[in-house]
């Protein structure tokens, strides 16, 4: 007798959520990033304030490419979404 433990998931995959893109900023420091239903996944490479905008952080992601997030704080923790850099 054989047993399937899991669903065969290649006929009928779920979309869990929305696709996004998130830093985690602990007083100023970006700790870790990641995108979250999103494949293949992206992840933070490299982060750095915007010398002409001091509240706009701007991440290149593991794939290149450029993203940006406004008005983040500077003291305390907090997630904020990345959008794509124009």
């Amino acid at each position: 007798m054989e047993h399937h433990l899991l669903p065969e998931l290649a006929d009928e995959e779920e979309v869990l959520g929305t696709p996004t893109f998130e830093v985690l900023v602990r007083d100023g420091e970006p700790i870790a990033a990641g995108t979250y239903f999103m494949a293949p996944p992206l992840y933070m490479r490299a982060a750095e304030w915007d010398p002409g905008r001091p509240e706009r952080l701007l991440v290149t992601a593991s794939d290149g490419s450029r993203w940006h997030a406004e008005d983040v704080p500077l003291k305390g923790r907090v997630n904020v979404v990345l959008r794509p850099l124009a």
